[in-house]
């Protein structure tokens, strides 16, 4: 089983209005750009790195790249949301050296909070900036992409400044389920991914059954801790390629012990080979499947 890039991203940012009416079964997957959900309507429960978070209306989700996530749609109730996608290297080039954009997302990974809640709904401007940013896609006025990205930075300075600021309008989400014990083995192998992990190994560091380990991971994720390993570490070869490096030095920086292992297993997850995809980022192929029914 394998985690699967999902989404689409043609532009810096896009941002949807979307409503299923249906119940939708939608697996963990990840995207290789930022998204951030504002929750509507609907019974659902989002999962991002092994935290549940039961969703009500008004809440932010972040979803920082990389991130493996999924939203579980409990019954047929309207599920409603804008969904904003956003390039990583679009909020990097457009901050300097003390205004971060994309502080939101660092936050909530560094916090382990990756949802939180609008209050005072009437006079929030958050939701209202989201709201004239929504309008702005359908503006086909005088420099109406250039309004669409004065919305959209605006809105990104008002969530980052809610956040540092400690705003009351923004609070921390409290509805979250988790184990304690799985949450320190996945922060544990994400901060030692290139080292050599195996289940035998994190059961003993963490004082569990490995049985135990195992079961109660693949709850918590949907995944076994080696798929789980495995596809982070591909994650970050990805990204290597993206930024030129060799790609024997990639294998071998990312924990494989041989080429041809990581050549084989980066095809089975990405469906091209790793010199596949590097020839097809320097041809400028958009490497983005168009799928917006995804989250």
């Amino acid at each position: 089983m394998e985690y699967q890039k999902k989404g689409y991203l043609t532009s810096y940012f896009k941002l949807f209005h979307l409503k299923d009416v249906q119940k939708i079964e939608i697996k963990a997957h990840y995207h290789e750009f930022d998204k951030i959900i504002l929750f509507l309507s609907g019974k659902v429960k989002y999962n991002i790195e092994g935290q549940t978070y039961q969703l009500f209306p008004y809440d932010i989700v972040f979803v920082p790249h990389n991130c493996i996530h999924y939203p579980t749609i409990s019954d047929i109730t309207t599920y409603e949301r804008i969904v904003l996608y956003i390039d990583p290297n679009y909020l990097k080039n457009k901050i300097d050296t003390t205004d971060k954009l994309d502080f939101c997302f660092n936050y909530a990974q560094e916090h382990n909070s990756y949802v939180m809640n609008l209050d005072n709904i009437n006079e929030n401007d958050i939701l209202k900036q989201i709201q004239i940013l929504e309008n702005s896609f359908s503006d086909k006025g005088f420099a109406h992409e250039l309004y669409s990205n004065l919305k959209f930075l605006e809105f990104m300075i008002l969530i980052n400044r809610a956040i540092i600021n400690d705003n009351k309008n923004l609070t921390i989400h409290h509805k979250v389920s988790y184990d304690k014990t799985i949450n320190s083995v996945i922060d544990y192998i994400n901060e030692h991914l290139f080292t050599e992990l195996n289940i035998d190994y994190l059961a003993n560091h963490f004082f569990v059954s490995k049985y135990y380990l195992m079961r109660k991971f693949k709850l918590k994720t949907g995944y076994s801790i080696h798929q789980y390993i495995l596809n982070k570490r591909l994650i970050v070869a990805k990204e290597k390629i993206k930024s030129g490096i060799a790609l024997t030095q990639i294998c071998f920086d990312c924990g494989f012990k041989d080429y041809s292992t990581f050549s084989r297993t980066f095809k089975q997850i990405f469906k091209q080979t790793p010199r596949e995809f590097k020839k097809a980022l320097n041809e400028k192929t958009d490497i983005y499947k168009e799928a917006k029914q995804y989250e």
